[in-house]
């Protein structure tokens, strides 16, 4: 699956173990310093929170799900989308992908803060028993190199990635493997893949740009949340600068 932009700069494709590191730079370096929840968790001054959410970016990308917009004059990553495809847990006492990474691996503070956030918006949206659905596909992050935005890579990789959600079932996606990861994470255990179909997409998008890309879509805001107002060790994000609020997304493609 290859698109391209219409000037031809840009090419959007699933991702890779060759593009898989570009893309973790890409959230590395832009979008760790530059999203609102990163910053009022300090994950953007931690390198050590920051090395336990690219696992989670890793640990995403076995679904098969994730994109990747390339440069054509330089062919490197200049955006990367990390989708993580999500069941409902069968027993009541079963924890949620999220949650279970965010308390096994998730050591810095500041990356089970963030983890943990997401969890409680997800919580509190309660996408699944509020659509009725076993299984959905969450727009995880979406970053873009600094040199690189405005160019509607990120409109092109949410839509890019509706498309894909919604075909599954009739064009199903190739996993990972742990082998496609690299040595780097060579430690991390197999699990088994996701078998249900998603039957909606969903996000909490902090920024306001991909507020309206998704609201573009057809998204339904299902709830917002203030960011200002919520605490990191001891501090509201205000005092680090993020007022900024939250919504949370959903769309059919069942």
């Amino acid at each position: 699956m290859v698109k391209f932009t219409t000037d031809g700069k840009y090419r959007i494709e699933s991702l890779s173990s060759a593009t898989l590191p570009g893309a973790l730079k890409i959230i590395n370096d832009h979008f760790f310093q530059d999203e609102s929840v990163c910053m009022g968790t300090e994950v953007n001054k931690n390198p050590l929170a920051m090395e336990e959410l690219l696992e989670l970016c890793a640990d995403a990308a076995l679904d098969g799900m994730s994109l990747v917009a390339v440069s054509n004059d330089s062919d490197e990553v200049v955006s990367a989308m990390f989708n993580k495809l999500q069941e409902v847990p069968i027993e009541g006492s079963e924890k949620t992908f999220f949650e279970t990474f965010a308390e096994e691996r998730c050591k810095q503070a500041s990356s089970r803060a963030l983890v943990d956030l997401m969890v409680e918006f997800d919580t509190r949206c309660n996408f699944y028993e509020r659509y009725n659905v076993d299984c959905g596909c969450e727009f995880m992050f979406l970053g873009s190199h600094r040199h690189h935005r405005q160019k509607h890579l990120g409109e092109l990789l949410c839509r890019t990635a509706v498309e894909q959600a919604r075909k599954i079932k009739n064009v199903p996606v190739t996993p990972l493997t742990i082998q496609d990861l690299g040595p780097k994470y060579s430690f991390m255990k197999p699990r088994n893949p996701v078998t249900r179909v998603p039957k909606i997409c969903t996000a909490l998008c902090s920024a306001i740009g991909t507020q309206k890309i998704v609201r573009s879509l057809g998204f339904t805001v299902v709830a917002t949340f203030s960011l200002k107002d919520c605490i990191f060790n001891g501090k509201p994000f205000s005092e680090r600068g993020v007022t900024t609020f939250c919504e949370a997304v959903t769309k059919r493609i069942d």
